[in-house]
Parts: C-alpha cells; structure tokens; sequence
C-alpha cells in the first residue's frame, strides 16, 4: 500500500567464470568469434600483460586485467554468456513475481550495471585502467508499463550519475541541493561525460597506482594519466574498435586541443561550489 524502491544485485556476470548447472556448456565456446581488436596490444601495459602471460607470472586470482590466448578468450566469453542468461532468466522471475502481486502496471524497472569488461578487448579480460569502451559502456535499460510504447534506443550520451536522478524526478521527490547527475527524460544531453578512476593498488605495466581520467563524447574519447609518459586519443567515428591511439598524432592536434578543453570546462561544472 505504500511506494516502494527496491535494489537488487546479481554478482554474475563477473569472475570466477563459473555459471552453474545447465548454464556451464549452454553456449559452444567454438562458436565464439573474438573481438575486432583482439591483436591491438600496442600500449604499455598491454604489452607488460601479454608478456607476463607468456611467463606464466600474471595472478588471475585477484581482480587485476591480465591477457589471454584465443582459445582462453573463447571459454570465457561462451562461459560469461551462460552467466548472461542465467541473470535473465532470473529478472524474468523478477517481473513475474511483480505482475503476481499485481504491481506491474505501477513499477517502474530499471536494468543496468557498474561496468563492463574487455571480454576478449585488445587481448585483455576483466576491467580497469584501460577505458575502452567495453569496460566504460554499461547497459541500462527503463521499463514504465504506465507510458506502454515501443522500444526505443536513445544514443544520448548519459552517465551513471544520472540514474539517481531521474528515480527522484519520476517519483516526484525534490533531490537534494547540490546533487549531481541529470533527469534523463526532462534535460539536454551533455556534449561529454567523465569517467575518473584512482586504482588501490599495483597492476601488471605500471609502477604505481593509476589515477586517470577520461572524457568521451559521441563521436571520440581521451584518457590522460597522472604520471605516465602516454595518454589517449580515439576518433570513435572512424575507429570505433579504439585501435588506432591518435594523442601525438600531429594530424589529430585540433581534436585533441579541442577535447582538452571540454574536459577542463566539465570538470569545472562538476565541481561543488
């Protein structure tokens, strides 16, 4: 009888790969095609994981990025699609148990996640330090049976800072002063969105912890390192696999002034006052 929010967390998919029962061998990992970028492992740490592969030193027991071979890339993706499934059918039994109680037509559902993974990306499996665009991507879907339309898919640019409030703005609850993030249904998409991250800890290819920060925009995306003698550049328009890094490239040398820029201006807007 009373409104109601309700969160639900699903680990998988993630590492261990290890879905169970009949979603272990549900997919046949030789059907799996490896990703364009698989043999673009051009930058530093990448070439650090990849040798350390081939060393046999890199830990896979933690949640560090390591490099994989074909056949390993292969495995997990088929095992990581079994995890999918398995999370679907779950939310299925989700939006049954609402339409039992009688609370479809009034609850509005929402799907998404913290991060992606390179699933395969550039040779790499897991996340972090490298922002491309499996790991930064996240899926988000909005499901409201009151306004009963087509699906629509919205390329606007958006950010996980948003999805807090546009929950307070369709509930009609004023969100609290300074608070940050856009209503995804009443607000002009922005011209670029942040992602930051500061690593905890060492990783394979670097020799201190990693703080970076990346702008993207629709059409490229740059990463700057604190301390590190390389950054990024990808026009996505034209290199949307991120295989080729322009950042000293002369010929992108307006591109890269003019994302600088709207990196500064951004960062400044998302500055409390």
């Amino acid at each position: 009888e009373a409104p109601f929010f309700l969160q639900m967390s699903f680990p998988d998919p993630h590492h261990p790969f290890t879905p169970p029962g009949k979603y272990w061998d549900m997919y046949n990992e030789d059907e799996i095609e490896l990703p364009a970028s698989f043999y673009d492992n051009d930058l530093p740490p990448i070439q650090a994981m990849i040798k350390a592969m081939k060393e046999g030193t890199d830990p896979r027991d933690n949640q560090n990025p390591f490099a994989v071979t074909e056949a390993e890339a292969k495995k997990i993706i088929a095992l990581t699609y079994g995890m999918i499934t398995m999370i679907d059918d779950a939310i299925g039994r989700v939006l049954k148990r609402l339409d039992d109680l009688g609370l479809a037509e009034n609850t509005i559902v929402i799907f998404t996640s913290d991060h992606g993974d390179y699933m395969g990306d550039h040779g790499l499996m897991l996340k972090l330090l490298l922002h491309y665009q499996g790991t930064i991507r996240v899926p988000f879907v909005w499901h409201d049976s009151r306004q009963p339309a087509q699906a629509e898919r919205n390329d606007d640019l958006g950010s996980s800072i948003d999805i807090s409030a546009s929950i307070l703005a369709q509930a009609g609850i004023q969100p609290f002063n300074g608070i940050q993030g856009r209503d995804l249904f009443n607000s002009e998409p922005p011209e670029a969105i942040i992602v930051e991250e500061d690593s905890q800890r060492l990783m394979i290819g670097f020799d201190k912890p990693q703080r970076v920060r990346t702008l993207v925009t629709k059409h490229a995306r740059m990463s700057l390192r604190q301390d590190e003698d390389w950054d990024e550049l990808y026009d996505l328009s034209a290199d949307p696999d991120e295989c080729r890094n322009l950042y000293d490239d002369p010929a992108a040398a307006e591109l890269r002034n003019k994302m600088n820029e709207i990196m500064l201006r951004t960062m400044i807007s998302l500055q409390d006052r």
